[in-house]
């Protein structure tokens, strides 16, 4: 489980781009999804996350400010290797090259170490 931190601009968005899966991860887990809806929607997270990142880049927007306390880098560290692992995960299902076991695993690890960042439904 993860401590509530508080978080610079571009580690609350990975949060953000995590929530998609943390809402359906309980369903899948459950057997009410299928693989390859969770899949798509890992891989569609983190898709877009890198899309908004791109168009604040595009915009000049100015970079997140500040120097984060080392609480904050370790969880924003954390968001981070979520992200690669969801897409990683969800794109070698997708391309056949891992079955819904292996997504139920990284689910299943996904879901203990952020499953309380979950938004409420």
């Amino acid at each position: 489980m993860t401590e509530k931190v508080v978080l610079g601009g571009q580690a609350e968005r990975m949060q953000a781009a995590l929530s998609p899966v943390l809402v359906i991860g309980p369903d899948f887990l459950a057997g009410r999804r299928d693989a390859a809806d969770m899949a798509q929607t890992m891989v569609r997270a983190v898709q877009e996350f890198a899309d908004g990142e791109r168009a604040r880049q595009e915009a000049n927007m100015p970079p997140d400010q500040g120097i984060l306390p080392a609480s904050a880098r370790g969880e924003a560290q954390k968001l981070q290797g979520a992200l690669a692992e969801i897409y990683t995960c969800g794109s070698g299902y997708l391309a056949d090259r891992c079955d819904s076991d292996c997504v139920a695993r990284t689910m299943v690890q996904i879901m203990g170490e952020f499953g309380d960042l979950a938004p409420a439904r």
